[in-house]
């Protein structure tokens, strides 16, 4: 075998430079391939910020955060950080709607004998039984009024019944007044009500009473 000429240097395998040299011409590994956002990530951010779907955005950010958490892994895949802050702000969400879900059960439960008594006073009413009214009724509402309210909701034929629903219950003094709104079915056509209700020790009083337009 011959030998290289004096003083050229003999080929050394261990020092040939890194890159795709004199080997595999088909393919790059010295440079890494382009990078792609994770989707999943995206989507993640996307439903956690948005907070107006009760639960729904909110699961929907959290799975998609572990899973956009979990893809980010790869080093051609980028989107880690959206991830995680998608994934925060849906447990954030969940956690906001099931306080207000808590809270909406309380209402709803602790107002039971609230309810039957504003849809008792309703029928009451349309029955003209102003004086059994006005028993249940606060100092606020005067026989005027009561028979404002009466004369106004003869023309909408018979009474058929009422259904009522909190939206609100404030404590002051010891009172508890539930806030509630309802629509009363008559042959002729059905109706919305604005109404309040007053528990002072297990005495129930209507508070006031709208027709709504």
């Amino acid at each position: 075998m011959s030998q290289p000429p004096p003083g050229y240097p003999l080929f050394d395998p261990s020092m040939q430079p890194p890159g795709n040299f004199g080997g595999n011409f088909g393919g790059n590994y010295g440079y890494p391939g382009p990078s792609r956002v994770s989707a999943a990530s995206i989507t993640s951010l996307v439903c956690g910020l948005i907070f107006c779907i009760p639960f729904v955005t909110g699961i929907v950010a959290v799975i998609t955060g572990f899973v956009g958490i979990s893809v980010t892994g790869n080093p051609g895949v980028r989107g880690r950080g959206m991830a995680i802050a998608g994934l925060i702000l849906g447990i954030l969400s969940l956690g906001l709607w099931g306080l207000i879900g808590f809270g909406a059960f309380n209402v709803f439960h602790g107002s039971a004998p609230a309810r039957l008594f504003a849809q008792s006073y309703i029928a009451d009413l349309a029955a003209e039984r102003l004086d059994q009214c006005q028993q249940n009724s606060s100092p606020s509402i005067t026989p005027q009024i009561l028979q404002a309210d009466y004369v106004q909701l003869k023309g909408w034929g018979s009474f058929q019944g009422a259904v009522v629903f909190p939206f609100a219950r404030t404590e002051q003094n010891g009172v508890t007044t539930f806030h509630m709104m309802g629509t009363c079915v008559f042959s002729g056509k059905q109706q919305r009500v604005q109404l309040s209700v007053t528990d002072s020790s297990g005495v129930l009083k209507v508070d006031s009473f709208q027709w709504l337009q």
